[in-house]
C-alpha cells in the first residue's frame, strides 16, 4: 500500500494501527537519511565496468577528461570563428568540449566475446556521466537492503540487461542532454544482438525551458 493511502487509512484505523503508520513513516524519515549518508561515498568517475544481473554480458566504457591530450583548433564558419576539438583524430560533437562526458572507449562483451560496436553509435554525443560507491552491501543493515539496491539501480552509469528469451542485449544510458538547459535529460539505448546487429535509439523527453 502507498504511505499515502495508507495515511489516509490510518486516520479512520484503530490506535494501533494509527501507531503503525506512525512507525512507517519514521522507517521512511531513517531511510531518507541513511541514503543520504550513502551518498557521501559516491563519486563522479571517468570509467567503469558494467555486468548484467546474468554475469555474461560486460560493457567497459571511459570518458574523455581533461587529462587527456586534446588538440584545439578555431575554425571559421559561416563567417563565425568555432572552436573545434579533436581526440586521437577523433573529432568531438559540434559545440561540446572535452568535459561534456563524450565516450571515448566502448567495448562489449558477450560470453566473453567481444561484440564490435561502431564508433558512430557512440561518439557523436556528450552528457554521459558514471558514478561509483566504496559501499558493498554487506555493510548495510538487513532491513534496508532492498533500498540499497534500489540506490546503486539509481547511480549514473549505463544499465546493462539481458532479454528474456537471452537473443538481444540492452544497454540503457540516462544522459544529460547538453544541447538542453536546466540538465534536461535524455536516454540512449542501444539494442544488440548476439550475431553483431547493433541499433540506437536516443529518446528525450518534452522540454519546458
Amino acid at each position: 500500500m502507498k504511505r499515502r493511502s495508507f495515511i489516509a487509512f490510518a486516520s479512520v484505523a484503530p490506535i494501533s494501527l494509527a501507531y503503525s503508520a506512525e512507525g512507517q513513516g519514521g522507517r521512511e524519515e531513517r531511510l531518507a537519511l541513511a541514503r543520504d549518508g550513502w551518498s557521501e561515498h559516491t563519486s563522479a568517475v571517468k570509467s567503469g565496468v558494467f555486468v548484467s544481473s546474468e554475469g555474461n554480458l560486460r560493457l567497459e566504457v571511459s570518458l574523455i577528461h581533461d587529462g587527456d591530450a586534446i588538440a584545439e583548433e578555431t575554425i571559421t564558419v559561416d563567417g563565425e570563428e568555432e572552436q573545434v576539438f579533436t581526440y586521437e583524430g577523433m573529432k568531438l560533437p559540434r559545440w561540446h568540449r572535452p568535459q561534456d562526458g563524450i565516450i571515448k572507449r566502448f567495448r562489449f562483451f558477450w560470453d566473453e566475446r567481444e561484440i564490435p560496436v561502431e564508433k558512430r553509435f557512440w561518439n557523436d554525443f556528450g552528457g554521459c556521466r558514471i558514478e561509483e560507491t566504496k559501499l558493498t552491501g554487506d555493510k548495510i543493515p538487513r532491513d534496508q537492503q532492498y533500498e540499497f539496491s534500489e540506490f546503486l539501480e539509481e547511480l549514473e552509469g549505463p544499465k546493462v540487461i539481458l532479454s528474456a528469451d537471452g537473443g538481444t542485449a540492452l544497454i540503457e544510458w540516462s544522459i544529460i542532454d547538453v544541447g538542453a538547459c536546466c540538465g534536461h535529460r535524455a536516454t540512449m539505448r542501444w539494442i544488440i544482438s548476439k550475431s553483431g546487429t547493433v541499433m540506437r535509439h536516443r529518446h528525450t523527453t518534452p522540454n519546458m525551458c
